[in-house]
């Protein structure tokens, strides 16, 4: 009968008010064939009294401190007792209302037994439901320790990738290298600063994605044809933080960068799915994409399942001069 959604005193005011409501009822049901005023509110006082005393016993007292630690038979028998010794103060306390005794027992015992197997079933639904939530917040907690893991194995690799690229355009004396430090700047900010949820606006990845692009294009002596478009994306879109680095760190890592090609497209159609194609040339087939980016595409997939679970689609295809991938990914 705990809440957790209301005050302590809105709780303790609900409860009174259903006793209340619960006398009331009483007394108009039981005004009608007891005359006496003083024996009409005896029979309501005693009869609410005696009623709430099993159910916050029973729910409050007997299952959590006997059932739930498995003391099935003293519950069974705190139970009895407590039942048989309600009908037996009712019934000394009323009087004999009928000339029948098993009936007088009876109807004193209805409500006792009523209100012990209400509060049990209620005890039991709310303890079921306190189970289910507390193995989603175990599940939510483990999913979101897991994704925080997969980032931190996500963040670093991208920057000692990056801080090898700048180290060697430092190395060369290469007139961009200030250039690429500015860049890397504003990336790192990005993935320190943007991350403060696990989504964030799909325009502000987009920026990282093009300032990842500018920053290779910075490294790199040859010139591939770099192409990236982007249509239909809104304000209210969002994606998971850093979801398409790895295929950009793939697809210029591991392709022919020397003359090759690198196309790139993230589309938003009518039905708000996200669709990203990415193809690069690759210099060396002998082995997959797939194998040669490591931990890269695996971190990639797990964190696709944790946070869209049924709800996206991963294709990597790979032929003899090109590595393609393609990720469906619906945002509703």
């Amino acid at each position: 009968m705990k809440n957790s959604f209301i005050s302590r005193p809105a709780f303790y005011a609900l409860h009174f008010l259903f006793w209340l409501c619960y006398g009331a009822i009483l007394y108009a049901a039981l005004s009608g064939w007891i005359y006496s005023s003083e024996q009409l509110w005896g029979a309501v006082i005693s009869d609410v009294l005696t009623s709430s005393s099993i159910a916050y016993l029973n729910y409050y007292v007997l299952l959590p401190r006997l059932y739930r630690k498995g003391k099935y038979s003293a519950y069974i028998l705190a139970s009895i007792g407590i039942v048989v010794g309600i009908v037996l103060l009712r019934v000394n306390l009323l009087g004999m209302s009928h000339r029948s005794v098993t009936y007088t027992y009876f109807i004193r015992s209805v409500p006792a037994i009523g209100f012990y197997l209400i509060t049990t079933v209620i005890w039991f639904f709310a303890n079921m439901i306190s189970a289910q939530r507390k193995e989603i917040e175990l599940r939510n907690s483990q999913l979101a320790s897991e994704l925080k893991f997969l980032k931190l194995q996500l963040s670093p690799h991208f920057l000692f990738n990056t801080l090898n690229n700048i180290y060697s355009m430092a190395y060369f004396k290469e007139h961009n290298t200030a250039s690429a430090i500015m860049k890397l700047s504003e990336m790192m900010r990005h993935m320190l600063y943007e991350d403060q949820g696990r989504f964030i606006s799909l325009n502000r990845e987009i920026v990282f994605m093009e300032n990842f692009i500018e920053l290779w294009r910075l490294k790199l002596d040859e010139k591939p044809i770099i192409v990236f478009k982007h249509e239909g994306v809104k304000d209210r879109h969002r994606i998971a933080h850093l979801i398409f680095l790895v295929f950009l760190e793939n697809a210029f890592k591991h392709g022919n960068t020397m003359d090759g090609r690198i196309d790139i497209k993230l589309e938003i159609d009518a039905k708000e799915n996200l669709h990203f194609y990415i193809k690069n040339d690759i210099i060396d087939a002998r082995k997959t994409a797939e194998q040669e980016s490591g931990v890269g595409l695996s971190n990639v997939k797990k964190r696709l399942n944790l946070i869209y679970p049924g709800k996206h689609e991963l294709i990597l295809d790979q032929d003899a001069t090109s590595f393609e991938v393609k990720l469906t990914i619906d945002l509703k």
